[in-house]
């Protein structure tokens, strides 16, 4: 711990020193995995209390599953805002800046205030070790920490939390009274921490479920769907069923904004919402919007000020980034970094009208499943070509795991070319000189590539031609 400890003396001596300080407190954040673990949720509590509760100020919206809730608590905010609250907004991970996973409507804070709350929750944990000394945060931990204290000092009606990892045993989680909980679909993710079935994986997420407190989630399949029912009765809690049988009427089309759009029905517990507009081209959306205007009807229920024409503005108003996002004409970038994932965006790929070839830029981290992400990827027979780039981060399979990988699972479909880069930047540079006016290009695997993708276009702007 010797080596920690000079750490953060050093980030103690340029507290004052405005220069490149942003820089060198996410430095010391990324540290943080080496030197620290992952609290029991009893010791986070402790914690929490001492920062004085400020959970206990807010009216607090928690939001678990496996793919989607970063797109619930975006809908759920677009609708608050359009009620005219104020609305804090903690997310995970960030695709390129960090200061990505502390919004105020919508908006993220700056890098002076990001540097501001890294130092007051430091300074309170260093006068917290004189009461116990085995505890510094992890990584998450800290930044939950920070976006408590950021949401706590201000006058917001409403709070958005997201849990970064399962549920039971999240940071989140130590929120004891949330309004309304959601989950969203529930897929096999982060098996080596929450289970290998979806039994296992629901028990986790369902933990975010609290006496009395309603919650809505997506019913996809049985085994999951009893487990968080189960521990909805178990909690006294009001249940509310969001199916796919509930969402009618999907239609595509091109807005006159240029934008890809989707008009869809829902037919809630309350009310029958009819063409209801998403700006995305992606199917799985219409789950994420069902599900945030069921929770938006249960805040409204405990006295929320929301119409109808609320939820209609604010869904349609609302965009999540790196989700089917057209990032440049005719170029989409997805989120899509599990095998459920990817089987939603193939699915909303293939009912996408194109004239031309699709081409895809594909990249995967090693603890995923990726062998049947491309297995699910060939068998669409949706590509001409798919550029596969290696990541930069130290998860990503190496470009000669990538080849294997690919070439294990190519006898199912020796039509799609592969080719493999170094890196995403030349992965994106290859892809861009195959695209002709009618072709579209789509960028799916991890939300790595995604934010790689998204940093590269700022930095270079116009650069790509192509798109």
């Amino acid at each position: 711990m010797a080596e920690f400890s000079e750490k953060i003396d050093e980030i103690l001596k340029v507290e004052d020193n405005k220069e490149n300080s942003f820089e060198k407190v996410e430095k010391f954040l990324d540290s943080l995995t080496r030197f620290t673990i992952k609290h029991t949720i009893n010791d986070t509590k402790d914690f929490l209390a001492f920062l004085g509760n400020p959970d206990k100020k807010m009216k607090v919206i928690h939001v678990a599953g496996t793919n989607g809730k970063g797109s619930v608590c975006n809908y759920i905010t677009g609708i608050l805002m359009q009620a005219n609250y104020h609305v804090g907004m903690f997310t995970s991970p960030h695709l390129v800046q960090i200061t990505e996973r502390f919004q105020v409507d919508k908006k993220n804070i700056s890098n002076e205030t990001f540097v501001e709350l890294f130092y007051k929750v430091l300074h309170m944990v260093l006068l917290y070790q004189k009461k116990n000394n085995d505890f510094f945060p992890s990584y998450f931990e800290y930044l939950f920490f920070m976006g408590m204290e950021l949401f706590g000092s201000l006058n917001l009606d409403y709070v958005i939390l997201e849990t970064g990892l399962g549920g039971r045993l999240d940071a989140t989680n130590t929120v004891e009274k949330p309004l309304v909980c959601a989950i969203t679909e529930i897929g096999l993710d982060h098996m080596q921490y929450l289970g290998n079935t979806f039994e296992s994986i629901a028990s986790q997420k369902a933990g975010i479920i609290k006496k009395g407190v309603p919650i809505v989630y997506i019913d996809k399949r049985p085994e999951s769907s009893k487990v968080i029912e189960d521990k909805a009765r178990e909690c006294n809690s009001r249940i509310i069923k969001v199916s796919n049988s509930d969402i009618s009427n999907i239609t595509k089309r091109r807005g006159s904004d240029g934008k890809n759009h989707i008009d869809f029905c829902y037919n809630s517990s309350y009310y029958k919402y009819v063409d209801l507009s998403l700006i995305s081209p992606a199917l799985y959306q219409t789950e994420n919007a069902a599900i945030a205007i069921s929770v938006a009807e249960q805040l409204r229920l405990l006295g929320a000020d929301i119409t109808n024409d609320d939820i209609y503005k604010g869904i349609a108003s609302s965009l999540w980034m790196c989700r089917m996002d057209e990032v440049k004409e005719g170029f989409f970038v997805d989120g899509a970094h599990n095998a459920d994932g990817i089987e939603a965006f193939v699915k909303s790929v293939s009912e996408m009208d194109i004239k031309g070839k699709r081409y895809l830029l594909f990249g995967v981290v090693g603890d995923k499943q990726y062998l049947k992400m491309i297995d699910t990827l060939l068998q669409s027979k949706l590509f001409s070509s798919i550029d596969v780039a290696v990541l930069e981060t130290g998860r990503s399979l190496s470009r000669d795991e990538l080849r294997e990988s690919f070439f294990k699972e190519r006898e199912k479909n020796t039509d799609t070319q592969i080719f493999f880069h170094d890196n995403v930047e030349e992965a994106l540079k290859a892809v861009a000189l195959k695209k002709n006016a009618d072709d579209c290009i789509f960028a799916a695997g991890s939300l790595y590539l995604a934010g790689q993708i998204s940093g590269l276009i700022n930095k270079f702007g116009d650069i790509y031609d192509k798109f």
